[in-house]
């Protein structure tokens, strides 16, 4: 009788470490998923955030460029000023000595030297 106990007892006991071991085995299984699936997330929170750091830098980059352009166009603007503004002192100048070339015509010698070292000041 006590070998059919202790037969009962260790049948029992084999029982209960294949339980055990099933249920570790399962343990560490789902464990190493979801360390798997943490890895996966881990390593796309990271990709993820840092694209968004060079999506930040582009984004200040854009805004720099931005600012070239508006300074680049003011200055078009200005030089567009200044250049019709010379273009219409040109035209003012070549009317006023177009005039002038007509009175010359009949000029005398003295008026001819006075006439060109005015103008060639």
């Amino acid at each position: 009788m006590r070998k059919e106990i202790n037969q009962v007892t260790i049948n029992k006991l084999t029982v209960t470490l294949i339980i055990i071991i099933a249920v570790l085995t399962g343990v560490i299984i789902a464990t190493s998923g979801n360390s798997n699936k943490e890895d996966k997330y881990i390593v796309e929170k990271q990709r993820i955030d840092s694209l968004s750091k060079a999506i930040v830098i582009l984004e200040k980059e854009q805004k720099v460029q931005d600012s070239l352009i508006v300074l680049y166009k003011d200055s078009l603007i200005i030089a567009d000023i200044q250049i019709d503004s010379t273009k219409h002192r040109i035209k003012e100048i070549q009317n006023y000595y177009g005039k002038k070339i007509k009175v010359i015509s009949g000029a005398n010698h003295d008026e001819l030297s006075s006439f060109f070292t005015d103008r060639y000041k």
